[in-house]
């Protein structure tokens, strides 16, 4: 009987678990069924346990047959037989088991007319089989199972479903089924795949994998249709390569474009791992695209991804990141994401990295390819060498820091040359829990090389050496007092922080931009020692900020509340020094008060909310807040709104272009199974809608839907708007069809899994 239940049990376990691959990459089920009642549960193993056989009557008859009638149940460890007769021939070493046949454990119960087994070849046979599976709340059927050893098992007029009786959407049938359990490798013939009754799949012939192993094969299709391909197909092929390396080869049909070809191959090693990425679209049959003629018309289009991060030993480390499109549009016409279309420059780059205990040394060659002809292509950095060292707690509490970069940078129509910047530092940090005070002097040494100075004339000295010292003073003081609000106890506290910073001017207009720009204002650039992001410009400062933040923690939980943070710069000169030698010296006698406000209001609602206010012309330079809610329903709300002024705060910002946006997304369910989606994204500025994305989403135990339709632009300067449906459907146990959404809603709404 031990033998019955064992082999039986890993019969339907290795059939509804592994024959079909489960995806979840819509929604997961909510759901507990009654079904988990039929399960047993977790025991003692089967090895470890004796043999209890109880039935109303026994009888021991010749040649050693020993029968077993009325309520049999035979119960070893976490498994159960039970059986209105059952037989045991000692001389053939056969077991019969008659009337009502239930066999379950912890995983799986099975109902059958009949099951008959030989001890002796292990071979045997259920009849009429009915099986439910744990796991993935999977139940099926077959008119018999045929075990031959512990080799091979074959099924006929089997089913597989994860519905219940009540509520059967969907159901898979196949005349034959043969699992080869040494190969681990399972195939089906005549399968047929029918919802609501309804056949709306067939296939002769399906392979399988019968363990966690991937295995080749086609993977299920994707269906869609947009403005910018038409009607777009496509159907994967997965590549099991090597344990270590995959592929996945996507031929995609596009009514309007045409056959592109896309393949991506993985590889994983013990110290890398990487993907390459290609497309190929031999000729692109779109001859308009809207009321213009299509630029790419009859030619070829493609694209080359290569992404790696590997790691040579504990220490040293590499990464490259290369990508290539074959023209601007490609992205826009591809990809149908406003980031990705708005995308200026792919990124060209390799990278070794050193990690020591002291010191951090890194190596990097970087170009980029410019989608764009009005946007200037950065300086290629051919290479840029840095070393940063770092030595804290030594002698009198002082601490030491080293950072040195030498880049050559390289351009096709601009002064080109090298950069070596060196500035070593010396900090005394100290303080307690309720103060602290870090004074730092460091010094900034760059030497510049230049040439090819004849394509811009205003820089005339090929060898050019700066020094400057940087003062600074950064000191705080945090006060706590206990507070108590609604009947709970919390504390406020009260955090004044001054930051002094002293640079002296340098004249800096005979160096090159390589690769500097002004730093956006934020909260942090009150704590800056630079305004500039690269060490092209050193910015001249005698300024004080002063900054005030007030915390509230829940004294239970230790959960912020609120904090709450405002913050402005005193200028004690004018700044001097700035991007290009015709822009006008910054006079203002201090900066626009930024302040900051982080709320949790309640457990499912958070706040936040960023302003920069200028208060010399009484107006509001930046302004963001948002507004966000999670329920424990797996509810999703956002609101946010964007502002920045055009020009921001002086002439040095009058190519920041400004804007208003306001962005609503939402997930929100509406009962158990259906929720609805969408978002509204809309430039206020300009009212122009940016992305409107409607939809609805069904989930239940067996199945789950998604329909969305979005109306959006990929180019923010382009007037051409582009719509998009999408339909997708998840069979619970077994995959999903049509075109995946999960990737656009996470980009679209935020919190969205």
């Amino acid at each position: 009987m031990r033998k019955l239940m064992l082999l039986t049990a890993g019969i339907c376990a290795c059939y509804g678990q592994s024959s079909f691959a489960f995806d979840n990459n819509i929604l997961p089920a909510r759901c507990d069924r009654p079904d988990n009642d039929f399960f047993l549960p977790e025991g003692l193993s089967p090895d470890l346990s004796e043999v209890n056989v109880d039935a109303d009557n026994a009888q021991f008859v010749e040649n050693g047959t020993s029968v077993f009638t009325g309520n049999v149940e035979v119960l070893r460890g976490n498994q159960k037989l039970n059986a209105n007769r059952a037989t045991y021939s000692r001389l053939y070493q056969e077991v019969t088991a008659q009337g009502d046949v239930t066999l379950r454990d912890s995983d799986m119960y099975i109902e059958a007319e009949q099951a008959e087994w030989s001890l002796l070849d292990d071979k045997g046979a259920m009849i009429d089989a009915e099986y439910r599976i744990r796991l993935q709340n999977a139940r099926g059927n077959a008119s018999s199972v045929f075990r031959q050893g512990t080799a091979k098992t074959d099924l006929k007029n089997a089913t597989y479903t994860t519905c219940a009786e009540d509520d059967e959407f969907w159901i898979l049938e196949a005349d034959e089924v043969n699992l080869n359990h040494e190969t681990a490798v399972g195939t089906a013939e005549d399968v047929v795949l029918r919802m609501k009754g309804v056949p709306i799949f067939y296939t002769p012939y399906i392979s399988f994998p019968l363990s966690d192993a991937r295995k080749s094969g086609f993977l299920i299709p994707s269906i869609g249709n947009s403005d910018e391909t038409g009607f777009d197909t496509s159907i994967p092929y997965y590549w099991n390569i090597a344990p270590n390396q995959d592929a996945t080869i996507t031929p995609r049909y596009m009514s309007d474009r045409g056959l592109l070809l896309s393949g991506e191959y993985r590889y994983l090693t013990e110290n890398s791992e990487g993907t390459l990425d290609a497309g190929y679209l031999s000729r692109d049959s779109l001859r308009y695209d809207g009321d213009e003629l299509n630029p790419y018309y009859d030619e070829a289009r493609n694209h080359f991804s290569w992404q790696h991060q590997g790691r040579f030993n504990s220490r040293w480390s590499n990464v490259v990141d290369y990508n290539y499109v074959s023209d601007r549009n490609y992205l826009e016409d591809f990809s149908g994401n406003l980031s990705l279309s708005s995308t200026t420059h792919l990124r060209r780059m390799a990278r070794v990295n050193y990690s020591g205990d002291i010191w951090r040394f890194g190596a990097m060659a970087q170009g980029f390819q410019t989608l764009f002809e009005d946007v200037q292509e950065p300086y290629k950095q051919l290479p840029q060498l840095t070393l940063r060292g770092f030595l804290p707690d030594q002698a009198l509490g002082l601490t030491y820091e080293l950072e040195t970069e030498f880049t050559a940078f390289d351009s096709d129509d601009r002064v080109t040359g090298q950069r070596f910047d060196f500035e070593p530092s010396i900090s005394l940090p100290w303080g307690n829990a309720g103060m602290f005070a870090t004074p730092r002097v460091a010094i900034k040494q760059s030497n510049y090389s230049l040439d090819n100075l004849e394509r811009q004339p205003q820089y005339q000295e090929s060898s050019i050496s700066r020094t400057v010292p940087i003062l600074s003073m950064d000191s705080g003081l945090v006060f706590e007092k206990p507070l108590k609000f609604n009947k709970k106890n919390f504390i406020q506290t009260l955090e004044p922080r001054a930051f002094y910073l002293y640079i002296p001017e340098r004249d800096q207009s005979d160096i090159p931009l390589f690769d500097t720009n002004l730093r956006t204002f934020t909260m942090g650039s009150l704590f800056s020692h630079d305004r500039f992001t690269g060490p092209d410009r050193v910015g001249d400062a005698n300024q004080l900020s002063l900054a005030l933040t007030s915390r509230i923690i829940d004294q239970e939980t230790g959960r912020e509340r609120l904090a709450v943070t405002l913050g402005q710069i005193q200028y004690f000169d004018d700044r001097n020094v700035t991007l290009r030698a015709n822009q006008a010296s910054e006079d203002r006698s201090d900066s626009d008060y930024i302040a900051e406000v982080i709320a949790s209001i309640t457990k499912n609602w958070t706040a936040a909310a960023q302003l920069q206010w200028d208060p010399d012309q009484s107006r509001t330079s930046v302004g963001t807040t948002q507004l966000r809610y999670r329920g424990d329903n797996g509810g999703i709300f956002n609101i946010s709104h964007r502002y920045r002024r055009e020009g921001e705060l002086d002439t040095q910002f009058s190519n920041i272009i400004g804007l208003e946006q306001v962005d609503i997304s939402a997930s929100l369910p509406i009962n158990d199974t259906w929720s609805v989606i969408g978002r509204y994204y809309r430039s206020l500025d300009d009212q122009r809608t940016l992305e409107t994305l409607a939809g609805v989403e069904y989930n239940s135990c067996c199945w789950a839907t998604r329909f969305v339709f979005r109306d959006y632009i990929n180019d923010v300067s382009s007037e051409d708007r582009n719509t998009a449906f999408f339909i997708e459907i998840q069979l619970k146990g077994l995959g999903s069809f049509g075109n995946k959404t999960d990737s656009l809603l996470q980009d679209s709404i935020i919190g969205y899994e």
